[in-house]
């Protein structure tokens, strides 16, 4: 069963069968040839594996994303960014990346920061002599911080399979997300001396004023939605309204940008988002099925077991594996799988469970900027107009930022600890 499983997969994949469908036909086959059991069960687990009260935020913060954007809410992020950092040295890619950090605490999603942000500065850093390979690999990875920064979908959809706190997760996504941010900024600023390109701005307080009072209210906006969850003014799913509810008027009323016209194309295209996310999640809990009955979760953990039985090596060792699996699977199709087995042994063993739900949402970022899957990277690098083999030499840096922000994330506990321990009791 688990090498029917294995094996129809891959060959759907490499016949380029879109995700969820390869997923969900597999995990069809393997239950149909080897087992007796009713093909109904395979309804039921798609019908199950989505019928969660945590997933019910996912769809909202998607709807919430694309309504901050439409609203005007991106432009205005990117203006005060430009006017705190375009001075410096590298200023115009340092504000690309300080863009998308607060961007992510509106949106929630990777793909959704790298297309608005992105298409709004890719085309300035090109004019002011960045290499598009080098554009390409700051966006993505840039982007990428949606994962982690508040409010993550993939952190929603952790603690819908696993129980941990939303709001543990949320807060302990904050300071790894804004380590990897100052370690791109700095790439940044390398970037830009050793290239001898952007720089003699001149920093000015009277223009940062006037760009916070135009941006104040989209500025505002990850307070509300984070600081409302883990003060339990409201839960995850309830924040996700809230922002939906927040964007329309702000960009009906305040703004004055987002037109009666503008919201059922933004409805239907969240609707087509939200589809694709819940159809992999649905599909991906046929997998978890399967290996239940194949007993792999016993043997993957003994197997585990018999290496070694250090909590931080058998995170990592699993963190490894997570980016292995995440080159070839999109993230949300990959929780369900593997969580079911690893979880349950680290907690047994009393391991910190937001230090790993926060490392295991770090890896998630690299499947998303590492072929053949790499939403992030293909994304950027049709905004900034780059081939694969330009981009290359720079992911590598931002890749290597990643993977030693979730090596620090192992060993330093209070990396994603501290501020959860702090502020929620």
């Amino acid at each position: 069963m688990i090498a029917i499983v294995v094996i129809s997969l891959i060959v759907m994949i490499i016949l380029g069968v879109p995700i969820c469908f390869a997923i969900g036909l597999s995990g069809f086959l393997a239950i149909y040839f080897g087992t007796d059991l009713d093909l109904f069960i395979i309804v039921q687990r798609l019908i199950s594996g989505v019928n969660s009260f945590s997933l019910m935020a996912v769809p909202l913060f998607i709807l919430g994303g694309a309504i901050m954007d439409k609203a005007g809410i991106s432009k205005r992020i990117v203006g005060f960014a430009s006017s705190l950092f375009s001075w410096l040295r590298g200023g115009l890619s340092i504000v690309c990346v300080a863009a998308n950090m607060i961007f992510a605490g509106i949106s929630g999603s990777g793909a959704a920061a790298v297309s608005a942000i992105g298409g709004l500065t890719a085309p300035a850093m090109k004019e002011k002599g960045y290499r598009p390979g080098f554009v390409a690999a700051l966006i993505s990875g840039a982007g990428s911080l949606g994962p982690v920064i508040p409010p993550s979908v993939d952190m929603i959809v952790f603690a819908s399979i696993t129980g941990l706190s939303v709001g543990r997760m949320f807060m302990g996504g904050i300071l790894p997300g804004m380590l990897i941010g100052l370690c791109l900024m700095v790439f940044c600023h390398v970037y830009a001396r050793v290239n001898g390109i952007d720089y003699g701005g001149k920093f000015d307080l009277g223009t940062v004023w006037r760009s916070f009072k135009d941006s104040i209210w989209g500025l505002i906006m990850p307070f509300i939605v984070i600081g409302g969850v883990i003060f339990g003014i409201f839960t995850a799913t309830e924040a996700g309204v809230i922002a939906c509810i927040y964007g329309l008027i702000v960009g009906a009323f305040v703004y004055k940008e987002l037109k009666w016209k503008d919201i059922i194309p933004l409805f239907k295209k969240a609707t087509e988002n939200t589809c694709q996310v819940m159809m992999i999640i649905g599909a991906s809990t046929i997998y978890g099925y399967i290996f239940s009955l194949a007993n792999v979760g016993d043997t993957i953990c003994s197997f585990i077991l018999s290496l070694t039985d250090s909590t931080t090596m058998i995170m990592l060792l699993t963190a490894g594996f997570m980016i292995f699996v995440g080159c070839f699977m999109e993230s949300l199709a990959a929780m369900p799988i593997i969580l079911p087995i690893v979880y349950p042994l680290l907690e047994s063993m009393g391991a910190n469970m937001t230090q790993f739900g926060v490392m295991f949402c770090l890896c998630t970022v690299l499947g998303g900027l590492t072929p053949p899957v790499g939403i992030y990277l293909f994304l950027s690098m049709t905004i900034a107009k780059a081939k694969i083999q330009e981009i290359i030499p720079y992911l590598l840096v931002v890749v290597g930022i990643i993977v030693a922000v979730i090596l620090t994330a192992a060993f330093v506990p209070g990396l994603t600890s501290f501020l959860p321990n702090l502020l929620i009791r």
